[in-house]
């Protein structure tokens, strides 16, 4: 069980910096119709910010490299 809580924030990262990718490519080529709407690239943008934030929180939470004032 501690592997998948090691390697969970690090697949988040992962899926939210794809889904960053994915808006990028949509907002140059709007034909390949990846986001439909403004309301899901807003709330992409959102889960994206969000689960970036919780995973940076949480990999320094659970690490040893990071310094705690």
């Amino acid at each position: 069980m501690t592997g998948i809580k090691k390697y969970v924030p690090y697949l988040t990262l992962l899926m939210a910096g794809g889904m960053i990718l994915f808006t990028i490519l949509d907002g140059y080529n709007p034909c390949m119709e990846w986001l439909t709407s403004e309301v899901s690239k807003l709330y992409i943008w959102l889960f994206c910010g969000v689960s970036a934030g919780t995973a940076v929180l949480f990999i320094c939470a659970s690490g040893k490299k990071c310094d705690r004032k």
